[in-house]
């Protein structure tokens, strides 16, 4: 079940700020646990939710205020630096979750969680980058206001 909850979340964190879509609007429904996999509470179902939805807007803000005169992998790094608190979190909530499955599921699934967490500077200068690239929004005009 933590697959179906934890890592989608993840997934959706890491590749949000890239599309610029916060989790909780993409995230998928997930199906009824098997017997193989334990059913998560409600509780660390939300703290999942809520944790990465936290990191994944911390990972937006820094990917939106990177400075146009840092390297977009010094940029990443800096990102990562200041959404250390939210990624703590998210470790927090995930390693919870792990704590109830049984140690075979356990460690693959930290192992997969442990990846993609090392996967997600990559990928955020890879969004610095396409955030740089695309074109800058027109100025908003102010209305024409008639003589008096």
């Amino acid at each position: 079940m933590l697959r179906r909850v934890a890592l989608p979340c993840l997934l959706l964190a890491s590749a949000a700020p890239a599309a610029a879509q916060p989790p909780a609007a993409a995230a998928p429904h997930p199906p009824a646990a098997t017997p193989a996999q334990p059913e998560l509470s409600p509780e660390l179902k939300a703290a999942i939710q809520r944790t990465a939805t936290a990191f994944s807007q911390c990972i937006a803000t820094g990917i939106q205020a990177a400075p146009a005169s840092a390297t977009p992998e010094a940029a990443a790094a800096s990102v990562m630096s200041s959404c250390a608190t939210q990624r703590s979190e998210l470790t927090q909530s995930v390693e919870a979750a792990f704590a109830t499955m049984p140690e075979a599921q356990r460690t693959e699934a930290h192992t997969e969680f442990e990846t993609q967490m090392g996967q997600a500077e990559t990928k955020i200068a890879d969004a610095i980058r396409q955030h740089r690239a695309a074109p800058a929004p027109a100025p908003a005009t102010a209305p024409a206001t008639p003589p008096h």
